[in-house]
């Protein structure tokens, strides 16, 4: 059985590195910094963008921006390429009143939410412009086993599995997510693939929206164990009380998510955080 040939970036990253287990392929692992002529050398069938500056604000714009538009210019030099999965952020939306939706408008309030909502945009132009099969996917809250130790989820699960004897104190500030499993994101990401629609984004969220108080009640629940919390003031100025998918379109494709339950008890029960 022939392989696919996939090129990647950022494929240390959470994302990425899921991905390359999960994914039988033959890959192309483009590193930061790289020369973008050895993706075309390669000649993929499937180009997935994952790399992208969050914390940095100073490498954000050659990260999210000008990386994307190189990787964009590039593909189209490509003759063998059947899809590129370009992975944007329900950041890029700002803050909305409702569950979020593919035709909202972009109303970014900090430097990652312009950098990604200018990685999506250039992606539209190429798609209609140039013809490049760029298909955006919007992840809302990705969670799941080897997620970054300093992140909501595995803070919840270490404070409640300290490596010492002595309990550490989980602070948990007002916020709001809508949680999906990493597995599921990588099954919506395979099926824009096999049939992309250039220019199209597509909300990849459960559509259910978790409090931080009620994620953390969830956890107790699943380990049978209290945490040692305590409940601070908001610790980001665009911290928002709403944040969920409308995630109809996707559903159309025949997409699914497990519930954050079932998700969460499968995180636990490996303990792989």
């Amino acid at each position: 059985m022939k392989l696919p040939r996939i090129a990647i970036t950022g494929s240390s990253g959470f994302l990425g590195t899921h991905f390359l287990k999960r994914v039988k392929a033959n890959y192309y692992l483009y590193n930061k910094g790289g020369l973008i002529s050895g993706i075309i050398d390669y000649n993929p069938e499937y180009i997935y963008h994952f790399a992208a500056e969050i914390y940095n604000e100073d490498d954000m714009f050659l990260s999210n921006v000008v990386l994307t538009k190189e990787l964009l210019e590039a593909s189209r030099s490509i003759s063998n390429l059947k899809a590129f999965i370009y992975v944007g952020s329900s950041s890029e939306y700002g803050r909305k009143t409702k569950p979020m939706k593919e035709t909202d408008f972009l109303d970014p309030t900090t430097m990652y939410e312009a950098t990604k909502g200018a990685g999506t945009l250039l992606c539209q132009a190429f798609a209609k412009s140039c013809g490049v099969p760029v298909v955006i996917a919007r992840p809302f809250s990705l969670y799941g086993e080897f997620e970054p130790k300093h992140r909501f989820i595995p803070t919840i699960i270490k404070s409640i599995y300290p490596l010492t004897k002595k309990r550490t104190l989980l602070k948990v500030s007002p916020g709001v997510h809508d949680f999906i499993h990493i597995d599921d994101f990588i099954d919506g990401l395979l099926m824009l693939a096999e049939n992309p629609q250039p220019g199209e984004i597509y909300n990849f969220g459960t559509g259910v929206q978790t409090s931080n108080e009620e994620l953390v009640k969830l956890i107790e629940k699943i380990v049978g164990r209290k945490t040692h919390k305590q409940i601070i003031p908001p610790l980001h100025a665009y911290d928002s009380d709403s944040w969920v998918a409308d995630n109809t379109k996707a559903k159309k494709l025949g997409w699914t998510a497990r519930s954050l339950e079932d998700g969460l008890k499968q995180v636990i029960n490996r303990r792989a955080i």
